[in-house]
């Protein structure tokens, strides 16, 4: 009998499978780019046949295989993916930040759906929320006829699922998001299938994230190189399995993700949680009395990959002209490059640098666009109520220390950064399985570095803030004074 788990994390850009032992170590890991494809209508798409074959060429590269005891996986959420008679998706997987719906369509599409939307789906109608999709999925699957369409999945780790054990499966978590789930009744609800124009048949088996799926079929079994039979575990979402890696799955906790995009989430019983709020209400992965209240914003790392095109200045070199600027003066940097989702939802606002002046070279950019991303995670943390002291930052983008020294600044409160990060979704699933395969459990964080706030730059951050969301405001009213 094997002792290894295996986890593979089918992210928006990477999928990573990482081995851990039964002491919570991570063993191994490989990791493989996923390419998205994105079009001037508003279309966001990846091919959902690339997250085998990522799996397949990552496993290929980890050691042990043949230890690996049982599998549990983590993904994006919010896809939609549409599944022909023999299980194979039809079309390409349409991800959560596909905007090909405008305003006045998904407004005439909200006066299809029941006036209590919000408080059977724990969460205000988002453009976002599959839901919309199916509504109109001709627009979304243009070339298949749709009788061919038998079932549909939402998370790109179901994908992976599909082609690990040959069934269709879903989390509370990832279900959450689609706009099909009763928060209450933890079950697919009848009336918004019915608006959706599908059949309960046509839904993916919602499983809690520690539920087995079934065993590794023979076929997946001898493409991974793995041994046959392995129990396959649900997992969860992204949002759920991030939340568990960071501690942050225990009521009056929180985190922040620095990603492409970004998130501050935190864990909160469901009756002191009250939905629809503001922010994203999700089903805890596992507890059904707990829910996960996320807060996604669309523009974090991203701003600083955009500040490197238009400078043809690596992301590195920036950091380091930023450093060695030390506490110079900086302007301030709204970061709605591509409108924004919370702490507001605004597809018109956009972003500006303001206090702009012929002094300010790359490095003061780079520092305004760092603060930026600070203030919005103070922003989004303030709105959805979560707690800010200590703050666990993960992400790529959380690797930088001068962001870390923005966030404990901004927020002035010590900031606690994780050495492995990236890898947090892996160690969320870990810490929800560890109890079923007899593993022991992971108590804390280990290879931290914690950031105390500077109480002189700290009160200068809280007079910038003030500006920031003055000048968020301003930035909102914008675009209707405009031609």
């Amino acid at each position: 009998m094997g002792d290894k788990l295996l986890i593979l994390d089918v992210g928006s850009t990477a999928l990573k499978a990482v081995l851990y032992d039964r002491t919570g170590t991570a063993v191994a890991s490989a990791t493989r780019p996923l390419t998205t494809q994105t079009l001037s209508d508003g279309s966001v798409e990846q091919d959902a046949r690339q997250w085998w074959t990522a799996a397949q060429a990552a496993v290929s590269e980890l050691p042990l295989r043949s230890d690996v005891c049982a599998i549990g996986l983590a993904g994006s959420m919010q896809n939609l993916i549409a599944l022909s008679p023999t299980g194979e998706p039809i079309g390409p997987a349409i991800l959560y930040s596909d905007r090909r719906l405008d305003q006045h369509e998904v407004a005439a599409l909200r006066d299809r759906l029941p006036g209590d939307y919000g408080q059977r789906t724990g969460n205000h109608l988002d453009p976002a929320h599959p839901i919309l999709k199916l509504m109109r999925l001709k627009r979304f699957l243009p070339g298949p006829p749709l009788d061919a369409v038998t079932g549909f999945l939402f998370g790109a780790k179901d994908a992976v699922i599909k082609r690990l054990t040959g069934r269709s499966v879903i989390d509370p978590t990832t279900a959450t998001t689609t706009g099909l789930y009763n928060i209450v009744s933890s079950a697919w609800d009848e009336t918004l299938l019915a608006a959706a124009g599908v059949k309960a048949a046509q839904m993916p088996k919602i499983l809690a994230a520690d539920a087995i799926v079934g065993p590794l079929a023979a076929e997946s079994a001898v493409a991974l190189g793995l041994p046959r039979d392995i129990p396959v575990y649900n997992g969860a979402g992204d949002g759920a399995a991030a939340t568990w890696g960071a501690f942050a799955d225990a009521p009056n906790t929180a985190y922040a993700y620095i990603g492409t995009t970004g998130w501050v989430a935190g864990t909160m019983d469901i009756a002191d949680a009250r939905p629809p709020r503001d922010s994203y209400t999700l089903a805890d992965p596992v507890e059904g009395s707990r829910a996960i209240v996320i807060t996604p914003f669309l523009c974090a790392g991203a701003a600083l990959d955009w500040l490197s095109e238009i400078t043809s200045l690596p992301v590195e070199t920036l950091l380091d002209h930023a450093s060695a600027g030390g506490a110079a003066s900086h302007p301030l940097f709204l970061p709605y490059l591509f409108g924004e989702r919370s702490p507001f939802e605004d597809r018109a606002v956009r972003g500006a640098f303001l206090g702009l002046d012929r002094g300010h070279g790359p490095g003061a950019l780079c520092r305004a666009v760092l603060e930026g991303i600070a203030f919005a995670i103070r922003h989004n943390l303030e709105a959805a109520g979560l707690p800010r002291q200590p703050l666990t930052v993960i992400g790529g983008g959380a690797r930088s220390p001068l962001q870390q020294r923005f966030l404990a600044e901004v927020l002035n409160r010590p900031v606690i950064a994780p050495a492995a990060s990236q890898e947090m979704p892996a160690l969320g699933i870990y810490r929800m399985l560890a109890p079923r395969l007899g593993f022991e459990p992971v108590q804390q964080l280990t290879g931290s570095v914690t950031v105390e706030p500077h109480p002189s730059r700290a009160e200068a951050a809280e007079r910038r803030y003030h500006s920031y969301r003055a000048a968020s405001d301003f930035a909102r009213e914008l675009p209707r004074t405009m031609p």
